[in-house]
């Protein structure tokens, strides 16, 4: 007995689309499939609406439906690309099945799309079609398993804008230290709060807990082996403060050795210098944390410790040769490995595993963070390639690439999981720690979010362990983001929905949150080159008190970057810290990718829980001398796009 089936497609572009070619489709039911049916058959059609309608005939029932088949036969030299957004099937009973394009239609392929509700569990019958799909999905045009793509394309977004006017210029004259800023013609990021205070011992110490970078400082219990902080030294005081403080746990310690003899580039015929520093700070009775010593190698001889009764010139040095570390250390580590290329293992292998109605594929957003890719491809190229920016004002390409490599292999699961980074650097009662404090009730909202989630769809830890997609992706992503590395701790298997709750609640704080909390301050902090050089044009001080004060402030200068690297770094920053034009946030969340009534209330939940603690971060920071916007839910985007 014939059957019909009304088709009704609807088209995400407000202009319409152009078709150069056939459009088929077969419809997939639990009882067999439709012939292909022909759609659309035009040489050249053109499509200023955004709904049409057909019928498909079937020549017997097939069931309730599945999945549906488009396929595009292409003809001409013109790739044309369209999208449909919906595609709503009524069945002869009259129940509508509604499927989601999520993706955009380019070239001669066949796609396939499940039943927009969320599923996961695969019945036999669709495994055949599952695997046709997952052919063509392992190496698609905007998610090769390897990014090294020479451009990869997201046809709906829009390219990169940038004020082309923007233009720096150095201030004229005999270059000084104030001297270094920059005068940019419209709407000026520098930061004159850092030009005022980066001498100053309590905003050297603030930037530890709530600058660019709070992911290196930790509380201490015994002073570390090559820091020789004793009684024998110059300063005997310091020995008995130091002891004095780790008894009322108040010691904390910033560690660079990952920076140990890394390999620096040459500027200008001019070698440059890293130093790997090791950083003792205090919290004082006033609840600052301050710096009470420094020493600027991990080991050797002529390695002074550097203290705060020094001269104004050895401590400042010294201090500057810190914050050149932390600039390293932070775009190479926390930035670029930590956020941009954590994100695009999670997203690739999302995308090579998970069909697009998987819930998980829904909650972190993966079709925005694939706009991560793109990005990505820009820093390798702009950025971190032999001739890239970063190459040129910082460490060097193979200084990057040592620093990456040391980094994977000491990146742990615990890092990435910020409750548990927290802990494990013992920061949970530190006063003042803004990037704590947001940051943990932002992590509480996902994760409640997440939980709420997937608990709809999760009854029970044996479907998340008979979960082949998901268990695939999870595996992938240990054996070719984490190299199979079992010292990270990174589950290549999870087995409850605790523990995937976590799991997936990391990667969107990773790709939403983390990267707001080390990007957007970049302008803030490094906008002012001299609290964060890139480079030093001079080796780290082998003794202390052998530049007279007359000469301390030209000595600093020819320590700091040449001007050119210094522009090149300013605007450099200034640039990453600048939003996209189609930015998205945390409370943006599309309820297109969920039809079910049970999830859409637990988005709006998310978003009302997110408008609070916005409302809470922002009337913080009314209060606070140096405001901490960085983790506010409606200054966080939703994926890494710049």
């Amino acid at each position: 007995m014939a059957v019909q089936y009304e088709v009704t497609i609807h088209i995400k572009d407000d202009w319409g689309f152009s078709v150069i070619g056939s459009l088929y489709m077969t419809l997939v039911g639990k009882k067999g499939e439709s012939e292909k049916m022909l759609l659309l058959n035009s040489l050249s059609a053109r499509l200023f609406f955004q709904v049409f309608k057909i019928t498909v005939k079937c020549t017997k029932d097939i069931g309730d439906l599945l999945m549906i088949m488009i396929e595009r036969v292409h003809r001409g030299f013109i790739p044309y690309t369209w999208q449909p957004e919906m595609v709503e099937v009524k069945s002869p009973s009259g129940h509508v099945y509604m499927f989601c394009g999520y993706q955009w239609f380019s070239g001669q392929n066949m796609y396939l799309f499940k039943e927009k509700t969320g599923l996961f569990i695969l019945l036999n019958l669709l495994i055949y079609h599952k695997w046709r799909c997952m052919a063509r999905r392992r190496n698609p045009p905007s998610t090769p398993h390897s990014t090294h793509h020479r451009r990869p394309h997201r046809p709906e977004r829009p390219p990169l804008m940038r004020d082309n006017n923007t233009k720096f210029r150095l201030c004229e004259g005999v270059l000084t230290v104030q001297e270094f800023h920059l005068t940019k013609v419209k709407a000026p990021c520098f930061p004159e709060y850092v030009m005022n205070h980066w001498k100053e011992d309590d905003f050297f110490g603030y930037q530890f807990l709530n600058g660019v970078n709070p992911m290196v400082i930790r509380r201490i219990k015994d002073l570390p082996r090559n820091f020789p902080v004793t009684d024998e030294m110059d300063a005997p005081f310091l020995y008995v403060q130091c002891l004095t403080f780790l008894l009322k746990g108040n010691i904390f310690l910033c560690d660079y050795k990952i920076l140990k003899d890394v390999s620096t580039s040459t500027i200008n015929d001019k070698e440059q210098f890293l130093a790997a520093p090791l950083v003792l700070l205090h919290k004082d009775e006033n609840n600052k944390m301050m710096p009470i010593a420094i020493q600027l190698k991990q080991e050797g001889e002529n390695n002074p410790i550097f203290l705060p009764t020094d001269s104004k010139y050895d401590w400042l040095l010294a201090k500057t040769f810190v914050r050149s570390a932390e600039f390293n250390l932070h775009e190479i580590d926390y930035h670029l490995l930590r956020t941009h290329l954590l994100a695009e293992v999670f997203i690739v292998f999302l995308n090579r595993n998970l069909p697009s109605v998987h819930p998980i594929y829904k909650v972190p957003k993966a079709d925005a963070s694939l706009y991560t890719l793109q990005i990505n491809n820009g820093a390798r190229t702009l950025l971190v390639s032999d001739d890239g920016i970063l190459t040129k004002v910082s460490a060097g390409k193979d200084g990057i690439n040592t620093i990456v490599q040391r980094a994977l292999q000491t990146m742990t699961y615990a890092s990435l999981c910020f409750p548990d980074d927290i802990k494990e650097r013992d920061l949970e009662d530190v006063p003042n720690f803004y990037y704590r404090d947001d940051g943990r009730k932002l992590w509480d909202c996902m994760h409640q979010f997440v939980n709420d989630i997937l608990g709809l769809y999760y009854k029970n830890d044996d479907l998340v362990k008979n979960d082949k997609e998901l268990q695939d992706w999870i595996k992938e992503i240990f054996q070719h983001g984490f190299i199979l590395l079992k010292s990270s701790g990174i589950p290549k298997e999870i087995t409850s929905l605790v523990d995937l709750v976590k799991y997936v609640t990391m990667v969107m704080f990773t790709c939403s949150a983390q990267h707001a909390a080390v990007n957007f301050g970049q302008c803030d902090f490094y906008g002012w080159m001299p609290n964060g050089p890139p480079t030093m044009q001079v080796a780290p001080p082998t003794e202390k008190g052998k530049i007279q004060d007359t000469d301390a402030l030209l000595e600093l200068l020819k320590a700091l970057p040449d001007y050119k690297t210094a522009v090149q770094s300013m605007e450099t920053v200034w640039l990453l810290s600048a939003p996209t034009l189609d930015k998205n946030y945390l409370p943006d969340f599309d309820f297109k990718d969920f039809t079910e009534d049970a999830p859409c209330e637990k988005i709006k939940n998310f978003q009302q829980k997110l408008a609070e603690l916005s409302n809470t971060i922002q009337t913080g920071n009314q209060e606070r001398r140096c405001k901490y916007p960085y983790l506010d839910p409606n200054q966080v985007e939703n994926s890494i796009s710049i």
